[in-house]
């Protein structure tokens, strides 16, 4: 019954919220009713730098759409006819940048009705009200293309550092005032000038990566996170292998804004292996992962929130102690699972030994 509950509780909150942010819409579409639609092209005469990045992006995609409100830069901002009337009045265009949590998200949401972005409304994002903009571009491309620029870039200017050395060796060994020493050195010359210029765009490429993409979009705001995923002991997020979003959905969620109902459902997509059900179950286990681990990061092996034994300690306090003395017995012996190795669960032994 229990379980029962905990799926029709979001499906349920999940329609309220639907009609909600079918509202919001209406309302913007309402405030439109009348005015003209111009065209991309018309906004390329002011805007062309943005339209030229913007046609790289997924939204380009809107360009193919017969409806003049799904069409291009106004399937967004709005019939542009009065705002190119006034001069480019700001006033008179939708600014995603000045609209609230609701109606940024209303108008995001024409487009994108993915299950996990209806949550919405659910999540921490939205509470903080923070809105789509503050962590999305819709005008810069995505991070998959902007990762190859910053791959090529890299290794353009490795090649060229690699002229160059050649370059200077040649420099060195021809003679004085020869015109092949003439020649090298202008080599030279030219060959560090296409290197800082390649240099200035790697770093470009870089800054634009990081801004857009994960985990550094979340790192803007979550410092311990990002601080706890380079302790020794972390998930492999920095190496490439987990995202954020592989626990979080960002775009809501009612426990944490996770990707499942629980943190032991998370884990598990991951560990299945942990999930038992084994015939001697170790209670905190089945309780709560983060009873014993720091999902974002820790000192200490296998993302345990204390070393062994104390960390087993906080609940055995006598175990194998002669007068119940627990520091004696982590001074001797470091690594209770040297001996209790199915520490999760066992279906042999109800000291979870093999």
């Amino acid at each position: 019954m229990m379980r029962n509950r905990r799926i029709v509780y979001p499906v349920v909150l999940g329609a309220i919220l639907g009609v909600v942010w079918l509202r919001y819409s209406q309302g913007l579409a309402t405030a439109q009713e009348g005015a003209k639609y111009v065209g991309s092209e018309t906004c390329a005469m002011c805007h062309a730098e943005v339209l030229k990045k913007w046609e790289l992006t997924v939204h380009r995609r809107t360009l193919f759409n017969t409806e003049p409100s799904k069409r291009g830069c106004e399937a967004c901002h709005g019939p542009g006819g009065e705002h190119v009337a006034g001069g480019g009045d700001k006033s008179k265009i939708i600014r995603l940048g000045t609209l609230s949590s609701e109606e940024s998200a209303a108008i995001c949401q024409k487009c994108h009705s993915q299950e996990e972005v209806t949550l919405w409304a659910t999540s921490r994002h939205a509470r903080s009200k923070l809105t789509c903009v503050n962590c999305h571009d819709p005008h810069s491309v995505g991070e998959k293309a902007l990762l190859a620029d910053v791959d090529n870039a890299k290794l353009t200017n490795e090649g060229l550092t690699k002229s160059l050395k050649q370059a200077q060796q040649a420099a060195d060994i021809a003679a004085p005032g020869s015109e092949e020493r003439k020649a090298a050195d202008e080599k030279v010359v030219e060959l560090k000038a296409q290197i800082k210029e390649y240099q200035t765009v790697l770093k470009g490429a870089e800054t634009e990566y990081q801004r857009t993409a994960e985990p550094y979009v979340c790192y803007n705001c979550h410092k311990a996170q990002q601080v706890q995923s380079r302790m020794p002991s972390h998930h492999p997020i920095a190496e490439g292998k987990v995202l954020c979003s592989s626990c979080h959905n960002p775009h809501g969620g009612l426990k944490g804004m996770l990707r499942k109902e629980s943190v032991n459902e998370t884990c598990r997509t991951c560990h299945a292996e942990k999930a038992g059900p084994f015939v001697y179950e170790h209670p905190p286990v089945n309780e709560d992962c983060l009873n014993c681990h720091n999902a974002h990061g820790s000192v200490q092996n296998a993302l345990l929130t204390q070393n062994q034994a104390f960390l087993c300690m906080k609940c055995h306090s006598g175990t194998h102690s002669p007068n119940g003395d627990a520091k004696r017995f982590a001074q001797r012996y470091t690594m209770c699972t040297n001996c209790h190795t199915q520490i999760h669960g066992s279906d042999t032994h109800k000291a979870y030994f093999n």
